[in-house]
């Protein structure tokens, strides 16, 4: 009874949910961010949004950790729990989701390998070359047998990550920040690059004529 429940759920949950149109955009790299009501969504550059790791006390006593991603040059930010990542990661799993997440928004790699973007490999030129490279199996994930993931796999999922060492630096953030420019000097390099995000430069102009892009 309580499977047809869930599935019941399921389905109603498919059949009335409306996506809001926020996403992550490996193709282009902009974030999209959906805004209340008759707000037009917020659109940026994946990489002018710092990672903010916030630690949750629950009832109980104990730690959940969150991601938090904060634009550098508006008072714009999100949560990403319960929208990408779930709740009860602790410090390593959540440096993980992280890393991930730069990984899939930077198009000169492949696509992390999980499970869940197996069917879209194919579909991405440099994680398809990579694959074809590697002679990975198209269907990977798809064939392996619980058994053999619990046995096998898991237990060296888990001791990677004990033992990763992470950057102490966003590579792909600090890639893209040039201290010697002006907020509203980059945002206009920006549109000269044909990259077109809400913030406009004459905005920082008039509140902020001196800031730098740090």
């Amino acid at each position: 009874m309580a499977v047809i429940g869930c599935d019941l759920l399921l389905a109603l949950h498919a059949r009335f949910f409306k996506h809001d149109g926020s996403q992550f955009n490996r193709r282009t790299g902009m974030v999209h961010l959906a805004g209340k009501r008759w707000r037009k969504p917020f659109v940026a550059p994946f990489y002018e949004f710092d990672p903010v790791m916030q630690v949750q006390v629950m009832p109980h006593g104990q730690r959940d950790y969150v991601l938090w991603l904060y634009h550098r040059y508006t008072d714009k930010k999100v949560c990403l729990a319960n929208r990408i990542h779930s709740l009860g990661l602790d410090q390593n799993n959540l440096r993980a989701f992280w890393d991930t997440l730069q990984r899939y928004m930077d198009v000169s790699q492949p696509l992390p390998d999980l499970p869940v973007l197996e069917p879209c490999r194919q579909q991405d030129p440099v994680t398809a070359a990579y694959d074809q490279a590697q002679n990975r199996p198209p269907r990977y994930w798809r064939d392996m047998s619980e058994r053999r993931f619990k046995q096998e796999v898991l237990p060296r999922l888990r001791e990677q990550l004990r033992n990763a060492s992470w950057p102490s630096a966003p590579g792909l953030i600090a890639a893209h920040t040039d201290s010697s420019l002006s907020v509203s000097d980059y945002y206009r390099a920006q549109q000269a690059r044909g990259i077109h995000a809400t913030p406009q430069p004459q905005a920082f102009e008039r509140a902020h004529p001196q800031t730098a892009v740090e």
